[in-house]
Order: structure tokens, then sequence, then C-alpha cells
């Protein structure tokens, strides 16, 4: 049985992402550019959850969500 493989083009996104990563040169680069790009995305949901009227206990959970998934991105 043969496994097709689709082709994805990269979106523009992904295209200045990777130019960027090109220049990464040292560990720190690294790590202050994930620094940057987990700060931006914590934002980004921040800003997502800041748009509905979202009741306390939601909201809570959602928080916790975005503490874990920057612990787990800290790790990386």
């Amino acid at each position: 049985m043969e496994t097709t493989v689709t082709y994805q083009p990269f979106n523009a996104t992904q295209l200045h992402l990777l130019r960027m990563f090109s220049f990464t040169k040292t560990e720190q680069t690294l790590q202050d550019l994930k620094k940057l790009l987990r700060g931006f995305y914590i934002q980004q949901v921040e800003n997502e959850v800041d748009k509905y009227q979202i009741d306390d206990q939601i909201l809570n959970e959602h928080l916790i969500r975005i503490e874990e998934f920057a612990k787990e991105l800290k790790n990386d």
C-alpha cells in the first residue's frame, strides 16, 4: 500500500519565520526569538479572550491553559 504525501506550500508567515530563523546563529538568539514569539501568541490569545464576555470559571480555565502552554513553550 502506498502512502500519498500532499505538498502544502508555506504561507507568508511561515516563509517569514524561516527567513528570521536563518539568521539565528546562537542558542541565546534562538531562545530570545522563542520568547518573543511566545509572548506574541499569548497576547493574541488574551486579546481574543478579552473580546468576549466570559464568566469567571471559563476565563480561569483559559488562563490556566495559557500558563500551561507558556510553560511548555518555555521548556522547548
